[in-house]
């Protein structure tokens, strides 16, 4: 297994399934595991046409004990995050895993965020230089020595970026082609 990714979601099925799991699916590079992690939902999800490993809580954790949950049970090389309302490009897996396979200096890449509103207008996002959260494919060694810290519910990525750009080197945005 190449890639593990790693969806946490809480009460969204709709939107899982309307916009994060097809996107999933889709992926031309196919060396890869979901890990979904229902963070106590009201209701049960389902994941199918990929091979997934499902975790449910049985009582509210947060988003990053459920990212670190799934590192856990991560097989992949590499390991990246997808929240449950956002989409991966088809072409992310096969992009991002080519660069980190070629450039070993780096332990993760990230790409630019697109956000496509309703009325179809269409806002490119860059990278926060110290946030690293859903949309980098990560070096699953990584998580050994640092992980999401479990008592902060927000910023747990800017958190974790900050503590990642002390040991490791990030790829952004363009040096990956649409992905």
């Amino acid at each position: 297994m190449k890639v593990s990714i790693v969806v946490s979601t809480r009460n969204r099925a709709k939107l899982l399934t309307e916009r994060s799991l097809p996107s999933i699916i889709e992926q031309t590079f196919r060396d890869f595991e979901l890990i979904l992690i229902d963070d106590a939902s009201d209701e049960v999800v389902i994941a199918t046409g990929v091979h997934t490993t499902y975790y449910r809580n049985l009582e509210r954790k947060g988003l990053a004990y459920n990212r670190n949950k799934g590192v856990e049970f991560a097989k992949g090389e590499y390991v990246v995050s997808l929240d449950d309302d956002n989409e991966f490009h088809p072409n992310f897996l096969q992009e991002t895993v080519r660069f980190l396979d070629e450039n070993k200096e780096y332990d993760a890449v990230g790409v630019e965020k697109v956000v496509v509103y309703p009325e179809g207008r269409v806002s490119h996002l860059p990278k926060l230089p110290c946030s690293i959260n859903d949309g980098f494919l990560i070096r699953k060694e990584v998580f050994k020595k640092i992980k999401f810290d479990e008592d902060l519910h927000a910023n747990e990525d800017a958190d974790f970026g900050i503590r990642f750009f002390k040991k490791y080197k990030r790829a952004g945005p363009g040096t990956v082609a649409h992905a």
